[in-house]
């Protein structure tokens, strides 16, 4: 992307956010809804035409904006809080809109999930029928485990609660602790809910590898919530941690997980359905899938995303010269050309798309899986 083009889409994005925080300040909650939504297309037009390894922000931040918007301009009396606590800032406000048809294969994976999340919502179990209220989802990165726990979310209609655990302690220093029992407290005061964190490795790494005082605190705090969370047989709680090193894991902490379920690398026919959701309505018609699925053994699903964007941009830039010259009042009335899909362009996608996994480290998850899982 230009640096002009990019400069350019920058300004437009603070004009639509920094107009929308004025109308809401004055209590024009609809005018401001639009704005932010314009803001979160901003925010998309920059990922799609963004450097790979900066994407990923660029749409995470237009969701937020997004669903801001619709918030705000489809709820009647809507007042967003001025101050929201911390713990406020992690539940997700709008329920996950993703569902178990947009995850491209790992049909294990999420057969396994589908059945723990289920079972403890069932009334009337009988005292006999044990239940997983705490489940680790771990794999090489990249592989689908955020998405899975968005759509066990989605399934349940659950309050969506979604923390890093890298980022409880470099945000809140010192605060770390009671974050973390502030959030499972309010987890049980709006259930049904679904607890997800992600690195959960980075809080709770293994005690005889010398971690600090501090992390040493926020560990035995973990290790006191999951103590009583499975007490109340009447709570529809779950806790859901997600790790890409689970041989990290405090002893303590993996003996606590009811349920501990493998996300692997897609194999042949999950690629293949991986490709179908990432490219759904391009022309294919000029490329071989199952050359494609072939050549991307090894990837995850998160690679094979990747690969599909840098294939599209291709096109993209090859059909749209000057794209990134025009300015913003000519984009207004601009229509993107596009073509079928061709093999160069996924030629020029493997090119710059590799694997994010090697093969060492996978061989380390099954031995781990084989021990553990």
């Amino acid at each position: 992307m230009g640096e002009l083009r990019q400069n350019i889409l920058k300004q437009q994005l603070q004009l639509e956010l920094d107009t929308a925080r004025r109308l809401e300040s004055e209590g024009k909650e609809k005018e401001a809804g639009t704005h932010f939504l314009k803001a979160g297309m901003i925010s998309r037009r920059l990922a799609y035409q963004a450097p790979r390894e900066d994407a990923e922000d660029f749409f995470q931040t237009a969701s937020q904006y997004e669903s801001v918007g619709k918030i705000i301009t489809t709820t009647t009396g809507y007042v967003r809080a001025k101050s929201p606590d911390t713990i406020d800032q992690l539940i997700v406000t709008q329920k996950p809109a993703t569902k178990w048809e947009d995850i491209g294969g790992l049909e294990e994976a999420k057969k396994t999930l589908k059945h723990a999340i289920i079972m403890p919502f069932v009334r009337g179990r009988p005292d006999f029928v044990d239940v997983a209220k705490s489940i680790l989802l771990y794999g090489p990165p990249g592989t689908g485990k955020t998405m899975l726990a968005k759509a066990s979310s989605n399934t349940l209609s659950a309050t969506f609660f979604e923390a890093k655990g890298s980022g409880l302690l470099s945000k809140f220093f010192g605060e770390s602790s009671k974050i973390i029992s502030g959030l499972f407290s309010k987890a049980r005061k709006m259930q049904p809910s679904l607890i997800f964190m992600d690195e959960i490795d980075s809080i709770a790494a293994k005690r005889e590898g010398g971690i600090d005082e501090s992390s040493r605190r926020v560990l035995g705090q973990m290790l006191s919530e999951m103590d009583g969370f499975d007490s109340r047989r009447e709570d529809k709680v779950l806790f859901m941690g997600a790790t890409n090193k689970p041989w990290d894991l405090d002893d303590a902490l993996l003996s606590r997980f009811q349920s501990k379920i493998y996300v692997p690398l897609p194999d042949g026919a999950s690629r293949k359905a991986i490709f179908e959701v990432h490219l759904m309505g391009a022309d294919l018609s000029g490329v071989n899938l199952q050359e494609l699925v072939d050549n991307s053994a090894g990837y995850s699903g998160r690679d094979i995303a990747g690969l599909c964007q840098e294939a599209v941009t291709n096109m993209i830039t090859e059909k749209n010269p000057g794209l990134e010259d025009l300015t913003a009042k000519q984009l207004e009335i601009y229509t993107l050309g596009t073509r079928e899909m061709l093999p160069s362009d996924f030629g020029h996608a493997f090119g710059k798309v590799k694997p994010s996994s090697k093969e060492p480290v996978l061989e380390k998850y099954d031995d781990w899986q084989n021990e553990f899982g």
